[in-house]
């Protein structure tokens, strides 16, 4: 290939950018494909000041891994990305029913309610067999589970003088983050030294410190370690535990830490990642489904917690064959090492790749780097045929069956692809991990600034289901409050933040991805250089005050239309006075106008239908569609206007005659629900109070005020109830806020004043949380978040 980009770094950026997209084997297909053509398989690639070798053919392959392994190995530039943090082993050198039974439970428990047609709702099944596989090779290795699929199932460990109890919680965290450290680390290969390395070397430590506490009890307890784990744990030890064989080879305790660390890497990730790929498929191939699950039943019957089969391995390879075909097949199209290396040890030959048809053998001399992208050798058309791009595990049976060189599907009827869009590209990392699909929220930190207490119960429950999710919460004094509970320290990881004023300043928060703030609006935050300047989505809390303040929009309005305040005074005064009798009135067939259609407008219009009101809807930006109409914003279930049915009449448009003609459309209430921007700002004032007292209605109109203060003009709202333009106004927000004491409006006739209340209730955090939970899911599957602010428009 030439070379290409500023002094040959050209393709080490393309490669670097995707990975960071998780397209780094399909990078290496379309590379080769279009610059060399798809019939080439081996070529020289030049990389500033060194030369790799790619290939994808299966004759150099072989003669790497198998035929020649004498003359490779896997090189400096793969031990100096994983050593610092597994050290030397599988990865760097040369040459359970109860846990399925938990992981049954952790799918009821985590995300197993049930839809009236009895199915479970959806959910990303990958973390779950991350932990299962974590917690089964860990056992193997150690002896000891950590049970991250059901916490309260660890056992207590022994107390071990001079040596820390081991973190349980997360240690599969520490190993996700080390290895995406690592993945850049080998991308750059010798370059890698351009990277800080702080945040890498603390994750080693903490794996490091993790397998030396077992090794040290280990050498400690010596040839009793496997009592001492029968008593601990009640299991028997008549079974394989790897740390003991090795301390029969060995008693170096570095060289125990690092041969443990590499086989649990790559027992937890590759089958997990397997598990996950074949799940992946078979979601999005029904018939490859249902024909594996009608031969594990014929053989195996359903699938009973209560009798547990028994099923081995042999006998499922032996009985149905269909599942060996099933896990090659997801194999073949999702490699889970889809790119290896190896790198000379003395000089050698390849048998295939040189001459003029690339089919002679090739001098490859001591110290040259080969790349064997396994990904595309197993998208060569010339190897599997024309639908090498489709998922056909019975192309293993054909032609007397290709060499290769579940208790589950017993319980499931079905299984389903639940990506959102369905048809979303494959997702490759380098580092062992399936990243398509849901995905999880490994290598996050929510940090959750609140004016209440811990929700211990709700971080337990994000810690289920968003394995890997780091979480930290504080508690400010005042809802105002701007400064932070907490060393400037804990910002610097921070990717997600829950808090209403409490925000941090670009540099103090790199990482920030995602803002979930606490209230309706964002006019506080549009000034800030975190908003302005930073590409972190904001959220607000859309949603959350619709119940309450639709119900004080109704309550006031209601208790100024049956003069509840004047009875209230009399109730005071002791007297039954019914001489306002005849001024009493009703809601039915009076009209409400509601500008600004979002969630708690939408909420005010179903309450008001109910009481036979006529609705009329104003937003900024035109409603002409059903699809229009619809709200995509977050909705407690059951309530607000979904699909926007209620509004007989939709107004629209940003100039002020477009404000006027809503304005002018004889409103009995007018409800103020619009977000306080620049362009919102005093848009009520002298001329919009005269429009709604046009056509000699005087005091028809009563307002309601829900939004901000500012987005009314407080002198013209006194003038016109002074002047009677309008009936009346509750305010639960003023201009300026809070009203100082002796303040004309406190005086002023036929005004409801609340001290900025409305959206109160006792059901406020919940609802935070679970727009926070909703977005976290999103966020999770790579989708946007709801509620997001547009940065150009301010909300």
């Amino acid at each position: 290939m030439p070379t290409k980009g500023f002094m040959g770094f050209g393709r080490l950026v393309e490669s670097v950018k995707a990975t960071n997209a998780d397209k780094g084997p399909q990078y290496v297909v379309e590379t080769i494909d279009k610059e060399m053509g798809g019939d080439v398989h081996t070529c020289v690639v030049p990389i500033a000041d060194y030369e790799l070798i790619v290939t994808r053919d299966p004759s150099n392959v072989q003669a790497m891994l198998a035929g020649k392994a004498a003359d490779w190995e896997v090189g400096e530039a793969r031990n100096a990305s994983w050593r610092p943090l597994f050290g030397d082993g599988v990865f760097t050198s040369r040459g359970g029913l109860e846990a399925l039974t938990y992981l049954f439970s952790a799918m009821d428990r985590s995300y197993g309610a049930s839809s009236e047609k009895g199915w479970t709702t959806k959910f990303d099944m990958q973390p779950l067999f991350y932990n299962m596989t974590l917690d089964i090779t860990t056992e193997l290795i150690y002896g000891y589970s950590v049970h991250s699929q059901n916490p309260s199932e660890r056992v207590e460990l022994p107390v071990f003088p001079g040596y820390e109890s081991p973190d349980r919680e997360n240690i599969g965290t520490h190993m996700d983050a080390g290895k995406a450290w690592v993945e850049t680390r080998g991308a750059l290969w010798k370059y890698r030294w351009l990277l800080p390395t702080k945040e890498f070397n603390a994750h080693c430590a903490a794996v490091h410190k993790y397998a030396e506490w077992f090794v040290q009890l280990g050498l400690q307890r010596g040839d009793k370690y496997l009592a001492g784990i029968e008593s601990e744990t009640g299991l028997s030890t008549r079974r394989y535990i790897l740390l003991d064989e090795l301390a029969k080879v060995t008693q170096d305790p570095v060289e125990l830490r690092s041969q443990t660390l590499n086989i649990l890497t790559a027992g937890r990730d590759t089958t997990a990642s397997l598990i996950g790929w074949i799940f992946y498929f078979l979601s999005r191939h029904p018939e490859v489904f249902n024909k594996l699950r009608e031969q594990i039943l014929q053989q195996f019957g359903p699938y009973k917690p209560s009798e547990p089969s028994g099923i081995d391995f042999k006998e499922l390879r032996n009985f149905v064959p269909y599942i060996t075909s099933v896990i090659n097949e997801a194999l073949r199209m999702a490699p889970v090492i889809p790119l290896n290396e190896r790198v000379a040890i003395r000089n050698t030959v390849l048998p295939r790749g040189g001459g003029a048809d690339g089919k002679s053998p090739i001098f490859v001399p001591k110290g040259k780097r080969v790349l064997i992208p396994t990904y595309a050798m197993t998208r060569r058309d010339d190897i599997w045929g024309p639908d090498v791009d489709d998922i056909r595990p019975e192309r293993w049976e054909e032609n007397g069956g290709r060499k290769f060189g579940f208790e589950l599907l017993q319980g499931d009827d079905k299984i389903e692809n639940a990506q959102e869009p369905a048809d979303a590209p494959m997702r490759f990392h380098h580092t062992i991990e399936n990243r398509s699909g849901s995905g999880t929220l490994r290598g996050h930190k929510l940090m959750m600034v609140m004016p209440w207490d811990q929700p211990a119960e709700f971080i337990e429950k994000l810690k289920i289901e968003f394995p890997g999710l780091q979480v930290a919460a504080y508690r400010q004094q005042e809802w105002d409050q701007t400064w932070a509970p907490f060393p400037d320290e804990e910002w610097k990881d921070v990717t997600v933040l829950l808090t209403f004023t409490v925000l941090p300043t670009p540099e103090q928060a790199p990482k920030l991805e995602y803002v979930q703030l606490m209230s309706a609006g964002a006019n506080h935050v549009l000034g800030l250089p975190i908003f302005k300047d930073t590409d972190a989505s904001f959220c607000t809390a859309n949603g959350v005050h619709g119940p309450q303040i639709s119900e004080w929009i109704i309550g006031t309005y209601l208790a100024f239309q049956h003069r509840f305040p004047q009875y209230q005074e009399k109730q005071k005064e002791g007297r039954w006075d019914r001489s306002d009798l005849n001024l009493i009135d009703d809601a039915v067939q009076k009209t409400i106008g509601i500008l600004g259609y979002g969630s708690i407008g939408r909420q005010t219009a179903r309450l008001a239908t109910a009481m036979g009101m006529n609705v009329y809807a104003y937003t900024l930006h035109p409603r002409t569609t059903p699809a229009s109409k619809k709200d995509t914003s977050w909705t407690p279930p059951g309530l607000g206007d979904p699909d926007g049915i209620y509004p007989s009449k939709w107004f629209s448009g940003s100039s002020t005659e477009d404000l006027h003609a809503f304005l002018a459309s004889g409103l009995d209430l007018l409800v103020i629900a619009t977000p306080l921007t620049p362009s919102t700002e005093h848009l009520l004032s002298a001329a919009e109070f005269e429009l709604l007292a046009a056509e000699g209605k005087k005091r028809r109109t009563f307002v309601s005020n829900i939004a901000r203060g500012p987005v009314v003009n407080t002198p013209d709202l006194i003038n016109a109830l002074k002047e009677g333009l309008i009936r009346g106004a509750a305010l639960d927000v003023t201009d300026p806020e809070p009203l100082p004491d002796g303040h004309e409006l406190w005086n002023t006739e036929n005004v409801i004043i609340t001290p900025h209340v409305s959206g109160a209730s006792t059901h406020y955090n919940e609802r935070v949380l679970s727009i926070l939970e909703y977005n976290l899911r999103r966020l999770s599957e790579d989708r946007e978040p709801v509620n997001k602010v547009n940065k150009k428009e301010g909300y």
